[in-house]
């Protein structure tokens, strides 16, 4: 067994009211779910990578005629914001099955799975498309079918994008493009080794903290910034905490991913299931939609709050400054196929010119 921590926070999430059901009784009432079942995630609806859940549900509750599924068959009970965990309770929760499916970060995934880790490599993927050939590809479906052995099954990955670097930095001062300009600032990232590395390597000090205890964290000065998306940072409104510069890095990608508990899923009727498996890819066009909009209005978003968005004319320096992270990747995760790193690199060829 690979899961390595406990929670006591699993006591609440047992003991929710809303059970997981898939009845098979002909004498039910027609009105009533016949599959019911929890999903859970951290984060709000203002971060817009909670609409991977929430699309996921919609779509699950409406009508699959061709399945022989008709609305309100279905019935998903949602827990967002944290309300039941953080997402290292939930994957621990959805792994010991008191939780059928929860949305995490990728990154948490790695506590269970090290071959995660390859994706938060910096600089690993060379753009967009690339990224995405990655994940919605065959080396994807490889990776969500990884989570097997731990009684887990990956349903999809959404990504969200380039993570990039925001801090605090003096008004009168460029914001900070050089390592030696990093040096000393200290940046939040979470709790992934190679996450650690990367931010080290690039000059700053990395300082690993919930996600959930972040903003205080950076009212308070535990830490000067922090690592993420254009939308989490006005979702989470960090400008309040003195945040006023973002810097385009981009040194490293965000995804999340859907999970089932395995033993449930594999024991649902066989509609349930194959329905369950198409919505989780069938979603993805509608949220990457989403994503790239709320992405761009964000970006306005931030420059309305005095919030200098720091567009780098070369990143040359800091992907020199991170290539030793990804041998020593390898260190780290001696257990991790080699293979899996090679053909993602070998992919990025045909995205070189994108």
């Amino acid at each position: 067994m690979l899961m390595k921590w406990y929670h006591p926070c699993m006591l609440m999430i047992a003991c929710l009211p809303f059970g997981c059901t898939d009845r098979q009784d002909e004498h039910l009432n027609p009105g009533e779910p016949q599959l019911e079942f929890r999903l859970a995630l951290e984060l709000k609806p203002d971060s817009k990578i909670w609409e991977a859940s929430h699309l996921f549900k919609e779509a699950l509750e409406k009508a699959s005629p061709e399945d022989g599924i008709s609305t309100g068959e279905i019935k998903v009970n949602f827990y967002d914001q944290g309300s039941i965990g953080t997402e290292r309770q939930l994957l621990e929760a959805c792994y010991f099955g008191a939780i059928e499916v929860v949305q995490v970060n990728t990154a948490i995934v790695t506590t269970i799975e090290p071959a995660y880790a390859v994706l938060n490599l910096p600089y690993l993927f060379i753009n967009k498309a690339h990224l995405h050939a990655v994940l919605q590809g065959s080396i994807g479906q490889e990776m969500l079918h990884m989570l097997t052995k731990h009684h887990l099954q990956g349903l999809n990955f959404y990504s969200a994008g380039f993570r990039n670097i925001f801090y605090k930095f003096p008004i009168d001062k460029p914001c900070a493009d050089t390592q030696e300009a990093f040096g000393g600032l200290k940046i939040r990232v979470m709790e992934s080794p190679v996450m650690i590395s990367s931010i080290n390597a690039m000059g700053a000090s990395a300082t690993p903290i919930p996600f959930s205890e972040l903003y205080q964290a950076l009212k308070t000065g535990v830490v000067d910034g922090a690592e993420n998306s254009a939308k989490v940072f006005v979702s989470y409104n960090y400008e309040e905490t003195g945040c006023n510069c973002f810097t385009l890095t981009e040194h490293s990608t965000d995804q999340h991913v859907l999970i089932a508990n395995a033993p449930w899923l594999n024991s649902l009727e066989p509609k349930y299931k194959k329905r369950i498996l198409e919505v989780a890819k069938a979603i993805n066009t509608r949220y990457d939609s989403i994503w790239e909009e709320t992405t761009k209005q964000a970006m306005t978003q931030m420059k309305q709050h005095d919030v200098r968005v720091n567009q780098l004319a070369d990143k040359e320096a800091f992907i020199a400054s991170v290539k030793s992270v990804h041998p020593q990747f390898f260190a780290m995760y001696p257990d991790v196929s080699r293979s899996l790193y090679d053909r993602i690199i070998q992919q990025s060829t045909t995205y070189a010119n994108d």
